[in-house]
């Protein structure tokens, strides 16, 4: 299949399932919503959760030890590869993270009232990530007050959802 059509047939699976993140990503503590994109060379995890789930509140931090914990969160996230394991046949090198919180100072419209979210994206290259069968998303390990992610992956193989919680931490590519 030629690299246009791919990424064509990629953005096509992408849109329902971004449109479906809106829908699914309701506020809700303790849930993260993850939307999972394979192209044949790039891999995109996208993120939306309530900050409660990463902070313990919800709005601008009003505190030293707040903005604190703020920042080593933004950190956590940025470093991707800490709470992402992608399958190594896919040959995967981690290229960008995007984080948007406006209570954060991180983009996005100013945050009002007490239920700010965090929307994050994080960007693979990759040899062929279609051969990636699975991918761990550890973010309850590295933020205790998640409970369970609601997945959704759009790929070459179809779309796909799946509910992540307890010790399982795996999201299945392949069919």
């Amino acid at each position: 299949m030629k690299k246009s059509t791919l990424t064509a047939l990629a953005a096509a699976l992408m849109l329902p399932t971004l449109a479906l993140a809106q829908t699914h990503a309701a506020h809700e503590h303790g849930k993260v919503a993850v939307d999972i994109a394979v192209e044949r060379q790039q891999l995109t995890v996208a993120i939306d959760t309530p900050l409660d789930n990463l902070l313990g509140f919800e709005r601008a931090p009003r505190s030293a030890t707040e903005k604190q914990a703020a920042d080593a969160a933004v950190t956590k996230l940025r470093a991707a590869d800490g709470w992402l394991r992608i399958d190594p046949q896919a040959g995967c090198q981690l290229q960008d993270v995007t984080l948007e919180s406006g209570a954060l100072g991180l983009g996005g419209a100013p945050a009002e009232g007490e239920h700010a979210d965090l929307e994050g994206s994080v960007t693979y290259r990759c040899t062929d990530a279609t051969r990636a069968a699975w991918i761990d998303v550890g973010l309850a390990d590295a933020f205790k007050r998640v409970k369970s992610l609601q997945v959704q992956v759009a790929g070459p193989q179809g779309q796909s959802k799946q509910t992540l919680s307890g010790k399982n931490r795996r999201v299945v590519l392949t069919k």
